[in-house]
């Protein structure tokens, strides 16, 4: 009983994550122009920063949604959340997660769109988490079954949503 109650918790302490990571799928589609965040910049490697990918609106949209989520869920479950600092810097750990996933995939020589398995399903997550849990330490329900059982339904749920985003037009690739 207790396992489930840790991954109930653990699954509503990830969701401003979860939204900042899949907001930019959606607003990205309705917006006529974005701009990259890395301003075309190319690195050493010949390879540009970001890419295309990687906008200044979905970063926007990202983080104000996963924010509003974040504030609602420390208002709405009390105690899921030990600071406003601590959910709010998980919608900021799962965008800058993101983006260092584009980053690593670019100096992998992966080009937009291309599938870096495990990377794009929980390097953003890994990321909030770390930072989320910077001024607090780990919440009271971490331990090493509940965040395995975490990753792999963070893996399976950013797979199944893509899946979802491709069914209806708001992505090119089914990942």
């Amino acid at each position: 009983m207790w396992a489930m109650q840790n991954i109930a918790e653990a699954i509503i302490y990830v969701v401003p994550a979860y939204i900042a990571n899949g907001t930019p799928v959606v607003v990205l589609r309705y917006i006529k122009q974005s701009h990259p965040i890395d301003l075309g910049v190319v690195m050493w490697d010949g390879r540009r920063l970001l890419g295309d990918g990687k906008t200044i609106e979905g970063l926007v949209s990202g983080l104000a949604v996963g924010l509003v989520a974040a504030l609602s869920l420390y208002v709405l479950v009390p105690g899921i959340y030990r600071s406003l600092l601590e959910c709010g810097l998980l919608p900021v750990g799962a965008m800058m997660g993101d983006i260092l996933g584009a980053f690593i995939k670019r100096r992998m020589g992966l080009e937009r769109g291309r599938s870096a398995p495990v990377l794009d399903q929980i390097g953003f997550l890994l990321v909030a988490l770390l930072l989320a849990w910077l001024p607090h330490g780990a919440p009271i329900w971490l331990d090493a079954q509940t965040f395995v059982i975490l990753l792999v339904i963070t893996a399976l749920l950013h797979l199944s949503t893509n899946a979802l985003a491709y069914l209806v037009g708001l992505k090119d690739k089914w990942y």
